[in-house]
């Protein structure tokens, strides 16, 4: 299928209209037999990130300041354009009930905080799966003409009936891992959505959760990722590392859970784990590039 004209904007698209576009969306769940999803692609002019809004991203996640960007916050960043490319008319599927499977981060070098990026973000096909179809949503980062950050999310559009995967056997961290307890607050959702634009409901309170079939808000799975980089970035050497994360069970909020991290031979794994340090929330790997 031909390729869309790039959606561009000189400014990041405002976020209510798209998430007013996100909701009152009738669209489909999943993809009708023989439809495919077109060629997207949606372009922001280079800026620096706004200091402020740096600022409390690190507060949210955990980051200290060290004049870098977070290797997870092109994502937030990024994520009015992902709004804007995934409520777009040529999208075929809607927005809200998809699910966030994983995330690969490969950020190239670290890049300095004041250093304007050229985003962009594109979605090509989809694969058919036992749970329902899966896509992937492609973002960069170029700095100074070049490529300095990609991630790929893997989005799942659930089919009905569907039974979701079973947890795995036996323990995901080593015995010996370094565990941590983590106290998650009921406004994380919230204080997530203002630094990252999203503002889908089952992240925002019980109330609005109850509306897509969970008993409470649930942290964003991107902020999972972040607040792991902030707690392990520190031990490795700067430049280039990459990040993967695969996404388990929904993190409720308010909540506590434990986090887990041990090393391997190039970089470090990690679990996110219940209270009790057994059923997965999350786990993959950070290392060097």
């Amino acid at each position: 299928m031909p390729a869309s004209a790039p959606l561009t904007f000189e400014r990041p698209p405002s976020i209510w209209p798209l998430m007013a576009r996100a909701v009152l969306a009738r669209r489909p769940a999943l993809l009708a037999p023989g439809r495919a999803v077109p060629a997207l692609e949606a372009r922001l002019a280079p800026r620096a990130p706004a200091p402020a809004l740096l600022e409390a991203y690190r507060e949210v996640c955990g980051f200290e300041p060290d004049g870098k960007l977070p290797i997870t916050s092109p994502h937030a960043l990024a994520g009015p354009l992902h709004l804007a490319l995934l409520t777009s008319p040529a999208f075929p599927v809607k927005l809200l009930g998809l699910v966030h499977l994983r995330a690969r981060i490969a950020a190239a070098r670290a890049i300095g905080e004041r250093e304007p990026l050229d985003l962009r973000c594109r979605v090509e096909g989809h694969r058919e799966t036992e749970r329902g179809q899966e896509f992937d949503l492609v973002t960069e980062a170029r700095a100074g003409g070049q490529l300095a950050w990609t991630e790929v999310s893997t989005l799942l559009a659930r089919r009905p009936g569907a039974r979701p995967p079973r947890p795995p056997g036996g323990p995901v961290a080593p015995a010996t891992a370094a565990a941590t307890a983590w106290t998650l607050a009921a406004d994380l959702g919230r204080r997530y959505a203002r630094v990252s634009g999203d503002y889908n409901p089952i992240h925002l309170s019980a109330a609005t959760a109850r509306l897509f079939g969970f008993p409470r808000a649930i942290a964003h799975g991107m902020w999972t990722a972040a607040r792991v980089a902030a707690e392990l970035q520190p031990r490795l050497a700067g430049g280039g590392a990459v990040l993967t994360i695969d996404f388990k069970l929904p993190v409720p909020l308010p909540g506590r859970v434990t986090f887990r991290d041990w090393p391997l031979e190039r970089g470090l794994g990690f679990a996110v784990l219940d209270a009790a340090g057994e059923r997965p929330h999350a786990v993959g790997t950070f290392g060097p590039a």
